[in-house]
């Protein structure tokens, strides 16, 4: 029996990466696809809503054109939840009707959905040819949910990402143009106020911590005036419509913010209706404030690793740890910003490959499939999962702790070649 445990042991590790990847893929098709569509009690096909829509199509991006078109014939500021600048960017699309605007807008998403997944992933990383996962990440996020939701509701979080990748890409590889990089980053910032986190993505050297403390406040003084191109009143509006609405829109399983995943959990009744837990649930706080805690133990760990590595250049643990914070810490963050997360994956990618040779390949491997399971799970609707995981914030979360795991996990430069023609693409093709 011992040698034939050994034996499981061995070929297991002799999989390859991508073999987890694909498992991990499948586990979820199945779960989330095969399951709720073909094998319903009712033995019928099941056609089911998949995405909470909005008709006419594009509500987003017809009210945001609206209010451009408002201040621009009006003179006088509308109440907007986004960043001025919003009104400026998307003032052409007044010149156009709601139909053309939206195709535009659609085409324009879809590129810069390309644009992050496929090519600058493929220009920042040390690789000559595109990985199998990495394509594999680009396709099924390009028919995935997150995708699909951002295009419906006509919004611009991919254009606001493609922007700050941009920028990112600019300023590690391109030193004297990192004016350039600053100014693209503060477009993204004021497009959708999440980018801003991404400033520790802007950091060249670890070590040289005045000039990136220079270049923190610098960015935060720029983009904090930038709010308030047209004075005071249009902010306080804003801020004011966020307070009242504060409840309103906490709990619903496709807001992934820490804030309503606590009022969804515990006002689900999957906790004991007894003495701790009702206390909990008096005081959503508490758990709001845990949540937060761990993802800032990670976040502050995953810095530290990059600190004491003393290391220079772009850090894909640092990007990632950003993009989980980008996702869940905003109170109102709707699940079609998950649209980023393939392009995120894609740029980490490389890291992880580097990682799964030697004695790291069982850990790797292990921490590699559960990762793809998690975020593989991503690309499927609320409304095809069990009710306990219908919202992605702990899959987000669990992401965030691999990637922790795996900071800690030193290369040893015996990664698995990528020449063979089933995981490779090639450059040439």
């Amino acid at each position: 029996m011992n040698n034939f445990y050994q034996r499981i042991k061995e070929g297991l590790l002799k999989l390859s990466l991508l073999t987890w990847v694909l498992v991990g893929f499948f586990v979820t098709f199945l779960l989330f696809f095969i399951q709720p569509v073909f094998f319903d009690p009712s033995h019928n096909m099941q056609f089911n809503q998949y995405i909470p829509v909005l008709s006419p199509i594009g509500h987003d991006f017809r009210g945001i054109v609206l209010l451009s078109s408002t201040w621009l014939h009006t003179r006088t500021f509308p109440l907007v939840i986004y960043p001025p600048f919003t009104l400026v960017f998307f003032a052409p699309f007044t010149l156009l009707n709601y139909g053309a605007g939206y195709k535009i807008l659609t085409c324009i998403i879809l590129i810069c959905y390309i644009l992050t997944t496929l090519i600058l992933p493929f220009w920042m990383s040390a690789q000559k040819s595109i990985s199998a996962l990495a394509m594999l990440v680009f396709v099924t996020g390009m028919v995935s949910y997150g995708l699909q939701f951002e295009i419906e509701r006509g919004q611009w979080n991919l254009i606001a990402f493609t922007f700050c990748l941009i920028a990112i890409y600019i300023f590690h590889h391109y030193p004297r143009r990192r004016g350039l990089a600053y100014l693209l980053f503060t477009i993204s910032v004021q497009l959708k106020l999440f980018p801003a986190i991404f400033v520790f993505a802007l950091i060249e050297d670890w070590s040289d911590w005045k000039d990136n403390l220079k270049r923190f406040v610098g960015l935060g003084i720029f983009n904090i005036a930038a709010l308030f191109i047209f004075g005071l009143d249009p902010v306080r509006q804003t801020i004011g419509y966020y307070i009242n609405l504060h409840g309103l829109i906490f709990g619903p399983p496709n807001n992934i913010s820490i804030s309503s995943f606590a009022a969804l959990f515990l006002s689900s009744g999957l906790l004991p209706q007894q003495g701790f837990f009702l206390w909990l649930e008096a005081n959503d706080g508490v758990f709001q404030f845990l949540l937060f805690a761990f993802f800032v133990l990670c976040f502050v760990i995953i810095l530290g690793r990059a600190y004491k590595g003393n290391g220079s250049g772009f850090d894909p643990f640092v990007f990632m740890a950003c993009v989980v914070g980008a996702l869940i810490i905003p109170s109102i963050s709707f699940d079609y910003k998950l649209s980023i997360l393939p392009a995120s994956l894609a740029l980490s990618l490389p890291a992880i490959l580097e990682r799964q040779g030697g004695r790291n390949r069982s850990l790797v491997s292990l921490l590699v499939f559960v990762l793809f399971i998690v975020f593989s799970s991503t690309l499927y609707s609320y409304r095809v999962k069990p009710e306990i995981i219908r919202n992605d914030l702990p899959a987000l979360l669990v992401i965030l702790a691999i990637y922790t795991i795996l900071s800690f996990v030193k290369s040893d430069g015996m990664a698995e070649p990528l020449s063979d023609a089933n995981e490779i693409i090639s450059d040439d093709q």
